[in-house]
């Protein structure tokens, strides 16, 4: 559809239906009629400007032809002509970002990948998260403890649980002929499981160019950041700190827990909330009152930090209930979340493609896992 001089369409598919991506590999295959039109119709009749390939990714990148230096004899060379290509790419996929440079000529735009949140739990698996807390308050009851575990054992195997869980008992199995450690050990391998499924990361939505997250995307953002270890940097990872502040190691609380001693499943839970209110308290140091974040305020900025108590993801931790994790540890770890929060929040998207459209020089920056390397 055309609005003014700017034309918006959808690049044609181009493969065979149901498996796209047979033609497109295929070294002796050749883009079909309407496929070629389209970008003659862009270069001839509407007499573009500039071209822009918006998302990751598309076809004409892999159209048959040389891998590198391209020549009139290869599809790519000859759908893309002299049309100025810029590309908007995941900032997650550098390696076909480097595909579209070197065999369409594109001169990329990165843009972040949509923040992940904790999948969370329903249905079935809500009611069995619920007997479980049941449980872990009236284990010691012989006759009320063990028919809570009956339960737990039926709903875990009506949510296929069995199938994750492979010594999990028959539901015609009757927890009131074994003790109360062997009851434990069966909840904490569901619970553990539990976990697993709730904590998996799933994107939120999708990304909007040029709107940066608000503030609770961020926060999940930066909980998957400060969960590594970075000892390039001597940063250790939150969870470290925190388990390390009760004599543990995270190393240890995580084998307990996949071998289902419930009482390091529950701690290893404590723990990751606790590193998710002290995320929270950085991030909500510097949202505004739309729940974004515009500007982050630096720490030493922060003067409340030395006259209220200590800093805000200090008392967020001590109020989680670990009010020893050590400050030497912490700074560098919060310093790093703080300017990775900056670089979340800040806004290249837009203003690199007006620069590109001025024919103006675009700032690379670092690709790759934006966790890992943000």
């Amino acid at each position: 559809k055309r609005f003014g001089n700017i034309f918006l369409g959808v690049q044609p598919t181009f493969g065979y239906e149901g498996d796209p991506m047979r033609l497109l590999f295929a070294k002796s295959a050749s883009p079909h009629h309407g496929f070629a039109a389209f970008y003659t119709y862009l270069e001839f009749i509407f007499k573009a400007d500039c071209m822009l390939h918006f998302g990751t990714h598309g076809s004409l990148e892999f159209m048959p032809g040389k891998q590198v230096g391209m020549s009139g004899s290869c599809y790519p060379d000859r759908l893309i002509s002299v049309l100025p290509n810029l590309y908007y790419y995941a900032a997650n996929n550098p390696s076909e970002a480097t595909i579209a440079k070197r065999r369409a000529y594109a001169s990329t735009i990165s843009y972040l990948t949509p923040p992940a949140d904790n999948a969370g739990l329903y249905k079935g698996l809500q009611e069995l998260s619920e007997l479980v807390k049941s449980y872990q308050g009236l284990r010691e009851n012989e006759q009320r403890g063990a028919t809570i575990v009956n339960s737990i054992i039926a709903t875990a195997r009506t949510c296929n649980l069995d199938k994750d869980i492979t010594d999990l008992p028959e539901e015609d199995f009757d927890c009131k002929e074994i003790d109360i450690e062997e009851r434990d050990n069966i909840v904490g391998k569901v619970y553990r499981r539990l976990m697993e499924i709730e904590s998996r990361a799933l994107p939120m939505g999708l990304h909007r160019i040029g709107v940066p997250p608000t503030a609770e995307e961020s926060i999940a953002t930066l909980v998957n950041i400060a969960q590594l270890d970075r000892p390039e940097d001597k940063i250790k990872g939150l969870p470290r700190i925190i388990a390390e502040s009760i004599g543990r190691t995270p190393e240890e609380l995580y084998r307990n827990s996949d071998r289902g001693i419930l009482a390091d499943v529950n701690k290893l839970q404590e723990v990751t909330l606790a590193s998710r209110a002290a995320v929270r308290a950085l991030v909500m140091v510097s949202t505004n009152s739309e729940g974004r974040v515009d500007e982050v305020n630096p720490l030493l900025r922060d003067m409340f930090s030395f006259f209220g108590g200590g800093s805000p993801w200090k008392k967020a931790l001590t109020e989680a209930g670990f009010p020893d994790c050590n400050d030497g540890d912490m700074k560098p770890l919060f310093e790093y979340l703080q300017g990775a929060l900056g670089l979340i929040v800040k806004n290249n998207e837009l203003p690199a493609l007006i620069k590109a459209l001025d024919g103006e020089f675009i700032e690379p920056g670092p690709g790759g896992d934006p966790i890992r390397n943000p």
